[in-house]
């Protein structure tokens, strides 16, 4: 007869090890240090809390695990979530993701030389652009139309370090930042921290503009989920 073979067990700290493996490994494979096609801060928040409903959820699991920035956040509110949820849940959800960041890992390091994609020879440095609104009022309706300036900014089609100056009373925290053409699609995204200095809430964000066409657009701005905030701006 056969003898049965016992099967290694997966540990909790083999599973703490694959996690921290996989974390070390992301930012040397897949850094993205222009967070190009990165989700909102909110999206990745909803994923963690096993939000899961997303028109686009796989490309969006995807690029998670190919983003080394996105993981980083999405580990974070996993971890939130998890604390007030099952720990169980939380161990078997950072598993699976584990599994396919691992599977991605590996997967690239088998390519052929001709299969591999071609390194980056050099890392495109931001221009640095800022918007003054902490005079200016803007409509906080979507539907309404934006309030026109008298003076409306311009930005560069180019990787930008936006400062944006915003209004006496405006709250701290994490905002999405989005920029809106004429017919409401939104042009690119990104999100930024405001902070108040002692003299004015400033809120700091990169936001890849080189693919925007020419033209006028709406800078839309949200904290968490109060109303958006917009204002004018054209891009040269």
């Amino acid at each position: 007869m056969a003898k049965n073979l016992a099967r290694p067990k997966f540990e909790p700290k083999d599973e703490t090890d694959l996690v921290r493996a996989a974390t070390e490994a992301l930012p040397a494979v897949f850094p993205n240090p222009e967070r190009l096609s990165c989700p909102e801060a909110i999206t990745l928040e909803a994923i963690a809390a096993r939000c899961l409903s997303f028109p686009d959820i796989d490309n969006l699991l995807d690029h998670i695990a190919t983003c080394s920035p996105c993981f980083t956040a999405y580990t974070v509110y996993r971890a939130e979530y998890c604390s007030r949820r099952n720990r169980r849940r939380c161990v078997a959800g950072v598993a699976v993701l584990t599994v396919v960041i691992a599977a991605g890992y590996f997967g690239r390091r088998a390519l052929s030389p001709t299969q591999r994609p071609p390194e980056q020879i050099a890392e495109v440095i931001p221009l640095t652009a800022v918007l003054d609104f902490h005079n200016r009022t803007s409509e906080r309706s979507a539907q309404a139309p934006v309030s026109e300036p008298q003076v409306t900014p311009h930005l560069r089609r180019a990787l930008l370090n936006v400062q944006i100056l915003l209004p006496l009373g405006t709250e701290d925290g994490q905002y999405s930042v989005q920029l809106r053409n004429n017919a409401g699609g939104i042009a690119t995204q990104s999100t930024g921290i405001a902070k108040w200095d002692g003299t004015t809430e400033t809120l700091s964000a990169r936001i890849d503009m080189r693919r925007v066409e020419p033209g006028k657009y709406t800078l839309a701005l949200r904290n968490g989920t109060s109303s958006w905030r917009q204002y004018s701006v054209f891009v040269d």
